[in-house]
Protein backbone atom coordinates (compact mmCIF):
# COMPACT_ATOMS: atom_id res chain seq x y z
CA UNK A 1 0.00 0.00 0.00
CA UNK A 2 1.24 3.50 -0.80
CA UNK A 3 1.27 5.42 2.49
CA UNK A 4 1.89 9.07 3.36
CA UNK A 5 2.96 10.10 6.87
CA UNK A 6 2.83 13.82 7.61
CA UNK A 7 4.95 14.91 10.55
CA UNK A 8 7.29 12.02 9.73
CA UNK A 9 10.24 13.59 11.58
CA UNK A 10 8.38 13.71 14.89
CA UNK A 11 8.22 11.16 17.70
CA UNK A 12 5.15 9.25 16.50
CA UNK A 13 5.71 9.87 12.80
CA UNK A 14 9.26 8.51 12.68
CA UNK A 15 8.31 5.34 14.57
CA UNK A 16 5.26 4.90 12.33
CA UNK A 17 7.45 5.11 9.22
CA UNK A 18 9.63 2.36 10.70
CA UNK A 19 6.62 0.13 11.28
CA UNK A 20 5.11 0.74 7.84
CA UNK A 21 8.39 -0.11 6.14
CA UNK A 22 8.74 -3.23 8.26
CA UNK A 23 5.32 -4.35 7.02
CA UNK A 24 6.24 -3.88 3.38
CA UNK A 25 4.45 -0.65 2.52
CA UNK A 26 5.65 2.04 0.13
CA UNK A 27 6.20 4.97 2.47
CA UNK A 28 6.44 8.71 1.84
CA UNK A 29 6.97 11.34 4.52
CA UNK A 30 6.41 15.07 4.74
CA UNK A 31 7.82 17.20 7.53
CA UNK A 32 9.29 20.63 8.11
CA UNK A 33 12.59 19.05 9.19
CA UNK A 34 14.55 15.86 8.62
CA UNK A 35 15.29 15.49 12.34
CA UNK A 36 14.47 11.78 12.39
CA UNK A 37 15.03 10.80 8.76
CA UNK A 38 14.31 7.10 8.26
CA UNK A 39 16.17 5.19 5.52
CA UNK A 40 13.83 3.43 3.14
CA UNK A 41 11.14 6.09 2.97
CA UNK A 42 11.02 8.97 0.52
CA UNK A 43 10.92 12.18 2.53
CA UNK A 44 9.89 15.66 1.45
CA UNK A 45 10.99 18.59 3.59
CA UNK A 46 8.33 21.31 3.43
CA UNK A 47 5.85 23.25 5.53
CA UNK A 48 2.36 21.92 4.84
CA UNK A 49 0.93 25.37 5.47
CA UNK A 50 2.28 26.22 2.00
CA UNK A 51 -0.79 25.27 -0.05
CA UNK A 52 0.92 25.25 -3.45
CA UNK A 53 3.89 23.11 -2.42
CA UNK A 54 1.68 20.78 -0.41
CA UNK A 55 -0.65 20.25 -3.37
CA UNK A 56 2.18 19.61 -5.82
CA UNK A 57 3.92 17.14 -3.50
CA UNK A 58 0.87 15.17 -2.42
CA UNK A 59 -0.56 14.95 -5.93
CA UNK A 60 2.83 13.59 -7.02
CA UNK A 61 2.70 10.94 -4.27
CA UNK A 62 -1.01 10.06 -4.78
CA UNK A 63 -1.29 8.17 -1.46
CA UNK A 64 -3.80 5.42 -0.77
CA UNK A 65 -3.54 5.71 3.02
CA UNK A 66 -2.70 8.97 4.78
CA UNK A 67 -1.53 9.16 8.38
CA UNK A 68 -1.93 12.83 9.30
CA UNK A 69 0.26 13.65 12.30
CA UNK A 70 1.69 17.06 11.38
CA UNK A 71 0.87 19.70 14.03
CA UNK A 72 2.44 21.79 16.75
CA UNK A 73 0.99 20.15 19.85
CA UNK A 74 1.77 22.98 22.27
CA UNK A 75 -1.47 23.47 24.20
CA UNK A 76 0.01 25.92 26.70
CA UNK A 77 1.68 27.99 24.03
CA UNK A 78 -1.53 28.23 21.98
CA UNK A 79 -2.92 31.07 24.12
CA UNK A 80 0.06 33.26 23.27
CA UNK A 81 0.70 32.12 19.65
CA UNK A 82 -2.79 31.20 18.42
CA UNK A 83 -2.00 31.78 14.74
CA UNK A 84 1.04 29.50 14.78
CA UNK A 85 -0.73 26.70 16.65
CA UNK A 86 -4.06 26.84 14.80
CA UNK A 87 -2.52 27.00 11.32
CA UNK A 88 -0.15 24.14 12.16
CA UNK A 89 -3.26 22.05 12.87
CA UNK A 90 -5.98 23.27 10.52
CA UNK A 91 -4.01 24.48 7.49
CA UNK A 92 -1.80 21.40 7.46
CA UNK A 93 -4.90 19.21 7.78
CA UNK A 94 -6.74 20.71 4.79
CA UNK A 95 -3.55 21.05 2.73
CA UNK A 96 -3.05 17.31 3.23
CA UNK A 97 -6.65 16.17 2.80
CA UNK A 98 -7.68 18.18 -0.27
CA UNK A 99 -4.87 17.13 -2.65
CA UNK A 100 -5.18 13.54 -1.37
CA UNK A 101 -8.84 13.58 -2.44
CA UNK A 102 -7.95 15.21 -5.77
CA UNK A 103 -5.73 12.26 -6.73
CA UNK A 104 -8.76 9.91 -6.50
CA UNK A 105 -6.46 7.29 -4.98
CA UNK A 106 -7.28 7.96 -1.32
CA UNK A 107 -8.80 4.98 0.48
CA UNK A 108 -8.37 5.91 4.15
CA UNK A 109 -7.33 9.00 6.13
CA UNK A 110 -6.07 8.35 9.68
CA UNK A 111 -6.15 11.59 11.65
CA UNK A 112 -4.14 11.96 14.83
CA UNK A 113 -6.16 14.24 17.06
CA UNK A 114 -5.61 14.69 20.81
CA UNK A 115 -7.31 14.33 24.18
CA UNK A 116 -6.97 18.13 24.28
CA UNK A 117 -10.39 18.12 22.56
CA UNK A 118 -12.02 17.03 25.83
CA UNK A 119 -10.89 19.96 27.97
CA UNK A 120 -11.89 19.64 31.62
CA UNK A 121 -15.03 17.53 31.33
CA UNK A 122 -15.39 14.80 34.00
CA UNK A 123 -12.91 11.95 33.71
CA UNK A 124 -12.38 9.39 32.38
CA UNK A 125 -12.85 10.91 28.93
CA UNK A 126 -14.95 8.73 26.61
CA UNK A 127 -15.10 8.89 22.82
CA UNK A 128 -18.86 9.40 23.11
CA UNK A 129 -18.48 12.49 25.33
CA UNK A 130 -19.26 15.97 24.02
CA UNK A 131 -15.77 17.57 23.76
CA UNK A 132 -15.26 20.99 25.34
CA UNK A 133 -11.66 22.05 24.57
CA UNK A 134 -10.04 24.71 26.76
CA UNK A 135 -7.19 25.79 24.48
CA UNK A 136 -6.64 26.80 20.87
CA UNK A 137 -4.84 23.56 20.07
CA UNK A 138 -7.77 21.43 21.25
CA UNK A 139 -10.25 23.66 19.40
CA UNK A 140 -8.20 23.29 16.20
CA UNK A 141 -8.04 19.50 16.50
CA UNK A 142 -11.78 19.25 17.11
CA UNK A 143 -12.45 21.47 14.08
CA UNK A 144 -10.38 19.15 11.90
CA UNK A 145 -12.18 16.08 13.29
CA UNK A 146 -15.58 17.51 12.38
CA UNK A 147 -14.41 18.56 8.92
CA UNK A 148 -12.97 15.10 8.28
CA UNK A 149 -16.29 13.40 9.01
CA UNK A 150 -18.15 15.71 6.62
CA UNK A 151 -15.58 15.38 3.84
CA UNK A 152 -15.62 11.59 4.19
CA UNK A 153 -19.39 11.55 3.67
CA UNK A 154 -19.16 13.76 0.58
CA UNK A 155 -16.13 12.19 -1.12
CA UNK A 156 -16.48 8.57 -0.09
CA UNK A 157 -13.11 7.80 1.53
CA UNK A 158 -12.75 6.10 4.92
CA UNK A 159 -11.46 7.82 8.03
CA UNK A 160 -10.25 6.86 11.52
CA UNK A 161 -9.57 9.34 14.33
CA UNK A 162 -7.13 8.62 17.16
CA UNK A 163 -6.81 10.71 20.31
CA UNK A 164 -3.46 9.84 21.93
CA UNK A 165 -2.18 11.42 25.11
CA UNK A 166 1.16 12.25 26.75
CA UNK A 167 3.21 10.11 24.38
CA UNK A 168 6.94 9.91 25.07
CA UNK A 169 10.00 7.89 24.19
CA UNK A 170 13.19 7.91 22.13
CA UNK A 171 13.28 10.46 19.26
CA UNK A 172 11.18 13.02 21.13
CA UNK A 173 12.18 16.61 20.41
CA UNK A 174 14.34 17.57 23.39
CA UNK A 175 14.92 21.09 22.05
CA UNK A 176 11.25 22.08 22.38
CA UNK A 177 10.87 24.24 25.53
CA UNK A 178 7.06 24.35 25.45
CA UNK A 179 5.99 20.68 25.77
CA UNK A 180 7.09 17.04 26.24
CA UNK A 181 7.44 16.98 30.01
CA UNK A 182 9.41 13.73 30.23
CA UNK A 183 12.23 14.86 27.96
CA UNK A 184 12.04 18.43 29.28
CA UNK A 185 12.89 17.09 32.73
CA UNK A 186 15.60 14.82 31.33
CA UNK A 187 17.18 17.57 29.25
CA UNK A 188 17.44 19.81 32.30
CA UNK A 189 19.00 16.99 34.30
CA UNK A 190 21.56 16.48 31.53
CA UNK A 191 22.35 20.20 31.86
CA UNK A 192 22.47 19.88 35.66
CA UNK A 193 19.88 22.65 35.89
CA UNK A 194 16.52 22.74 37.74
CA UNK A 195 13.44 21.77 35.73
CA UNK A 196 10.09 23.50 36.10
CA UNK A 197 6.87 22.14 37.58
CA UNK A 198 3.83 24.38 37.21
CA UNK A 199 1.39 24.83 40.10
CA UNK A 200 1.58 22.28 42.92
CA UNK A 201 2.49 19.41 40.60
CA UNK A 202 -0.58 17.38 41.50
CA UNK A 203 -2.24 17.49 38.06
CA UNK A 204 -2.73 13.96 36.72
CA UNK A 205 -1.55 12.58 33.38
CA UNK A 206 -1.38 9.10 31.82
CA UNK A 207 2.06 8.83 30.23
CA UNK A 208 2.05 6.58 27.17
CA UNK A 209 5.11 4.90 25.71
CA UNK A 210 5.66 5.29 21.99
CA UNK A 211 5.82 1.58 21.08
CA UNK A 212 2.22 0.79 22.05
CA UNK A 213 0.77 4.01 20.65
CA UNK A 214 2.39 3.69 17.22
CA UNK A 215 1.25 0.07 16.91
CA UNK A 216 -2.39 1.15 17.33
CA UNK A 217 -2.10 4.02 14.85
CA UNK A 218 -0.53 1.65 12.31
CA UNK A 219 -3.38 -0.84 12.70
CA UNK A 220 -5.94 1.95 12.26
CA UNK A 221 -4.69 2.32 8.70
CA UNK A 222 -5.60 -1.18 7.60
CA UNK A 223 -8.05 -2.96 9.91
CA UNK A 224 -11.84 -2.92 9.87
CA UNK A 225 -12.27 0.20 12.01
CA UNK A 226 -13.39 2.83 9.47
CA UNK A 227 -15.46 5.66 10.92
CA UNK A 228 -14.31 5.03 14.50
CA UNK A 229 -12.63 7.24 17.11
CA UNK A 230 -10.17 5.80 19.64
CA UNK A 231 -8.58 7.15 22.80
CA UNK A 232 -5.05 5.75 22.68
CA UNK A 233 -2.66 5.50 25.60
CA UNK A 234 -1.99 4.26 29.10
CA UNK A 235 -4.61 3.64 31.79
CA UNK A 236 -2.18 4.48 34.60
CA UNK A 237 -2.30 8.04 35.92
CA UNK A 238 0.63 9.79 37.58
CA UNK A 239 0.92 13.25 39.08
CA UNK A 240 3.71 15.46 37.75
CA UNK A 241 5.32 15.19 41.19
CA UNK A 242 5.25 11.39 40.93
CA UNK A 243 6.74 11.56 37.45
CA UNK A 244 9.47 13.83 38.77
CA UNK A 245 10.29 11.40 41.57
CA UNK A 246 10.43 8.47 39.13
CA UNK A 247 12.82 10.35 36.82
CA UNK A 248 14.97 11.37 39.80
CA UNK A 249 15.26 7.73 40.80
CA UNK A 250 16.15 6.49 37.31
CA UNK A 251 18.66 9.24 36.53
CA UNK A 252 20.09 9.28 40.07
CA UNK A 253 19.99 13.03 39.76
CA UNK A 254 20.37 15.56 42.54
CA UNK A 255 18.79 18.28 40.38
CA UNK A 256 15.60 19.47 42.05
CA UNK A 257 12.54 21.03 40.40
CA UNK A 258 11.55 24.67 40.59
CA UNK A 259 7.86 25.39 41.13
CA UNK A 260 6.26 28.21 39.13
CA UNK A 261 2.63 29.43 39.09
CA UNK A 262 0.06 27.23 37.41
CA UNK A 263 -0.29 27.76 33.66
CA UNK A 264 -3.43 29.46 32.36
CA UNK A 265 -6.39 27.13 31.71
CA UNK A 266 -4.35 24.08 32.70
CA UNK A 267 -6.38 20.87 32.64
CA UNK A 268 -5.92 19.24 36.04
CA UNK A 269 -7.09 15.70 35.29
CA UNK A 270 -6.37 14.29 31.82
CA UNK A 271 -7.46 10.65 32.04
CA UNK A 272 -9.10 8.74 29.18
CA UNK A 273 -11.32 5.69 29.10
CA UNK A 274 -9.82 2.96 26.86
CA UNK A 275 -12.61 0.39 26.91
CA UNK A 276 -13.16 0.68 23.16
CA UNK A 277 -9.42 0.52 22.42
CA UNK A 278 -9.01 -2.60 24.53
CA UNK A 279 -12.09 -4.29 23.06
CA UNK A 280 -11.07 -3.70 19.44
CA UNK A 281 -7.26 -3.90 19.59
CA UNK A 282 -6.09 -4.79 23.08
CA UNK A 283 -3.37 -2.68 24.69
CA UNK A 284 -0.32 -3.68 26.72
CA UNK A 285 1.29 -0.94 28.79
CA UNK A 286 5.05 -0.81 29.09
CA UNK A 287 5.61 -0.13 32.82
CA UNK A 288 6.45 3.53 33.33
CA UNK A 289 9.80 2.84 34.97
CA UNK A 290 10.87 0.59 32.06
CA UNK A 291 9.75 3.19 29.51
CA UNK A 292 11.54 5.98 31.37
CA UNK A 293 14.77 3.95 31.52
CA UNK A 294 14.67 3.38 27.76
CA UNK A 295 14.04 7.06 27.15
CA UNK A 296 16.80 8.13 29.55
CA UNK A 297 19.30 5.83 27.82
CA UNK A 298 18.42 7.46 24.50
CA UNK A 299 18.49 11.00 25.98
CA UNK A 300 21.96 10.46 27.45
CA UNK A 301 23.21 9.36 24.02
CA UNK A 302 21.86 12.60 22.51
CA UNK A 303 23.38 14.78 25.20
CA UNK A 304 21.91 18.07 26.45
CA UNK A 305 20.01 20.00 23.78
CA UNK A 306 19.71 23.76 23.34
CA UNK A 307 16.10 24.95 23.42
CA UNK A 308 14.59 26.60 20.34
CA UNK A 309 12.40 29.43 21.55
CA UNK A 310 10.15 31.29 19.12
CA UNK A 311 8.75 34.78 19.43
CA UNK A 312 5.25 34.70 20.90
CA UNK A 313 2.46 36.47 19.00
CA UNK A 314 0.90 37.97 22.15
CA UNK A 315 2.23 39.18 25.47
CA UNK A 316 0.37 38.41 28.69
CA UNK A 317 1.11 38.32 32.44
CA UNK A 318 0.44 34.55 32.40
CA UNK A 319 3.27 33.77 29.99
CA UNK A 320 5.48 31.39 32.03
CA UNK A 321 8.63 33.10 33.28
CA UNK A 322 10.85 30.32 31.95
CA UNK A 323 9.73 30.93 28.35
CA UNK A 324 12.49 33.29 27.41
CA UNK A 325 11.15 34.68 24.11
CA UNK A 326 8.07 36.87 24.40
CA UNK A 327 6.07 39.26 22.21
Amino acid sequence: MKCLVTGQSGLIGSHLVDLLLKNGHEVYGISRTNRNKIPGSRNFCLDLRDTKKARETIELIAPEVVFALAANAAEGKSFFSPIEISTSCIDTFFNTLVPSIRTRKLKRFVFTSSIAVYGSIPTPFKESNNPQPKDIYGISKLTAEKALKVMSQVYGFEYVIVRPHNVFGPRQNMSDPYRNVVTLFMNQILKNEPYVIYGNGEMKRCFSYIDEVVEIIHRCGFEDVAGMIFNVGSNLSWSINELSAAIQKITRSKVKPTYLPERVNEVQQAISDHSLLERVFGYNDTPLEVALRRTWKWAKAQGPQKYKFTRLELSHPHVPKNWKSRA
